[in-house]
Formats: C-alpha cells, sequence, structure tokens
C-alpha cells in the first residue's frame, strides 16, 4: 500500500518555455515514481540508487520531459516505518542525464553528510519540465554508513605465533572502527596481558589461519567475491547471518574470501558485527586484510560502497 509522505524542504519549478519542448508542457501528466532505489553503505556516507525512467517500458505519457529526480532523507527511528505522516528532507537532485550508469540502467547520489553509527532513511521522486513532482519512492530504503578500510588501502597482519612480528598478529575491530583513517589502528598484539584483540593470525605450514581470541567471538567464512581479475568484491557480503557460523573459532584463510565476525559483549549485552576480505597472503609471513565495522549494536549490515561507472552524457532529445 502506497504511503501518503510529507516532503519538506522542495522549491519545484513550474510552467514552461520553449527550451523544456517544442509544445508546451503545461498539460504534461506527473511523472512515474521512481523504482528500484536502494542504497550502499560507506564510510560517513550512504550512495543511493534508482532506475531511470526515461525510456520504455514506461508510458510515454508518464515519463515525458523528466528532466531530474530528488532525492530525500530523514533519520530512521526503529518501529516508524509504518508511520504515513514521517517527514522527509531535500537531500539533493541529479539531472536526467547525469550520474548515469549505461550498464545497469542506474542513476545515484552521494549523502555525504551521513555520519557513522545512525541509521537513514531514503526515496526518490521524479520531475518533469513542467514542475511536476511524483510520489515519493515506495521501496524501504533504510541505511547505516560505517567505519571500514579507507579506500585503495590493507592492513598487513602478522603470524601471532612464529616469526619476529608476533605482536602485530592480531586485529580489534572495534578500535578500527573508533579510528577509520588511521591504518593500523586496529592491528594488536593478541598476546598482551588483557589485549583486546578479537581475531589472530598464525600459520600451519605455508597455509594461513584466523582464530577467535574468546567464546565471544564468532567466526564464518562466506566464500570467494572476486571480479574476472581476481580482484576481492568487498561489497559482495552486505549482511551479517543469524546461523552458520564456525563451531571451533578457527578458520583457514583463503585470499579472495570474505568472512563475517560476530562479536559478543557480555557486560553490555550487546552484539556488533564485522568482516574482513583477505587481498593477499605472503606465505609462513603475514595476510593482508580490508575490514569494516558496525557501530550500531544488534545491526547486521555490514555493505561497502560500490564505486558507480563514471558515463557519458543520454542523448539529449526532448519527447513531444
Amino acid at each position: 500500500m502506497a504511503l501518503a509522505l510529507s516532503v519538506v524542504g522542495l522549491m519545484a519549478t513550474s510552467g514552461c518555455n520553449q527550451e523544456d519542448c517544442i509544445s508546451c508542457v503545461d498539460t504534461l501528466n506527473p511523472p512515474v515514481v521512481p523504482v528500484g532505489v536502494s542504497s550502499v553503505s560507506g564510510d560517513n556516507e550512504v550512495s543511493i540508487f534508482w532506475y531511470d525512467i526515461s525510456y520504455s517500458p514506461y508510458d510515454g505519457r508518464y515519463n515525458e520531459n523528466v528532466v531530474k529526480y530528488v532525492v530525500y532523507y530523514r533519520d530512521f527511528s526503529e518501529g516508524d516505518l509504518n508511520n504515513p505522516n514521517r517527514e522527509f528532507y531535500y537531500l539533493g537532485e541529479v539531472a536526467w542525464d547525469e550520474n548515469f550508469d549505461w550498464e545497469t540502467g542506474l542513476h545515484w547520489l552521494v549523502d555525504t553528510g551521513a555520519a557513522n553509527g545512525y541509521q537513514y532513511e531514503y526515496a526518490v521522486s521524479a520531475v518533469n519540465a513542467a514542475g511536476m513532482e511524483s510520489a515519493l519512492s515506495y521501496e524501504a530504503v533504510i541505511d547505516a554508513p560505517l567505519p571500514m578500510s579507507p579506500p585503495g588501502t590493507f592492513v598487513e597482519v602478522f603470524d601471532s605465533i612464529n616469526g619476529s612480528n608476533q605482536a602485530l598478529g592480531g586485529f580489534d575491530f572495534s578500535q578500527a572502527g573508533e579510528h577509520p583513517q588511521s591504518l593500523y589502528a586496529g592491528r594488536v598484539d593478541p598476546n598482551a596481558v588483557g589485549s583486546p584483540a578479537d581475531i589472530r593470525i598464525s600459520f600451519e605450514g605455508t597455509v594461513p589461519y584466523v582464530e577467535r581470541t574468546s567464546t565471544d567471538v564468532r567466526l564464518q567464512d562466506f566464500g570467494v567475491f572476486t571480479d574476472s581479475l581476481g580482484n576481492l568484491i568487498f561489497e559482495g557480503v552486505s549482511w551479517a547471518p543469524a546461523d552458520g557460523y564456525s563451531h571451533t573459532g578457527k578458520l583457514e584463510l583463503v585470499e579472495g574470501h570474505v568472512y563475517v565476525v560476530e562479536l559478543s559483549d557480555s557486560a553490555t549485552q550487546s552484539i556488533h558485527y564485522a568482516k574482513f576480505g583477505v587481498v593477499g597472503i605472503a606465505p609462513t609471513v603475514s595476510v593482508q586484510i580490508v575490514w569494516a565495522y558496525q557501530l550500531i549494536s544488534g545491526l547486521p549490515e555490514l555493505m561497502a560502497p560500490q564505486t558507480p561507472t563514471v558515463p557519458d552524457s543520454k542523448p539529449r532529445f526532448v519527447r513531444f
């Protein structure tokens, strides 16, 4: 059932001129509602995606002369998703021929004002040359940005049992999440008394393993996530499962695999989720990982950002 949602902050233009179309656009119908709205979490940002509606199979009467899309947001509160009076606020807009990926048919906008540790809901509308705006998109799009490895970087974690760098063989996800721009903030000594390490790395021969440091940590190998060139697709794992974790707490590490971590805190009765991917292995020495950590307790969302394809402009024509 469609919700009659309130929108705050849009200053829509109206009327028509010779640049809009050959014939006057005052008789246009409101555009169709954008569909396929989704989002991808980043570090202090959220990318919002939606399908272009300027082409078939949409009826031309309802998608002709679409000139832009408007994106709205609101702070999400648990339990108010079905409130028909919840208000959305203007975030930004995208012209009909901008931020468009030809391969997927998606437009996008990045909310760089989103903050880690908070949840947001997003919606998108379409606006035509007469200034008529569609209803807001119907999908429930809720996202929570989260700290993660800075783009293009990795953390090298060494063998915690053998070698000269045993003190660099553990990793603390919460500490990494508190200081995401400090590359090695999460790398800790797992052998120190009272170590905060959640996991530790070790080798058996040339094969690396990850092992939990306490029974409050659960590990799961989510499998291989690589592209045709063998590059890790870290965003391939977007949600931590409720089941399927290792009973032993020790897993072989494989390059190109992504691992999910459940972290329980018995003192605060809270659960946090994290993930890490293996981007490289130096046999008998170290593994190279990327990571993400969800600050919101109990929320299993672990999506990392995708990089949109930078497109050429769409054809500049006007229907009439």
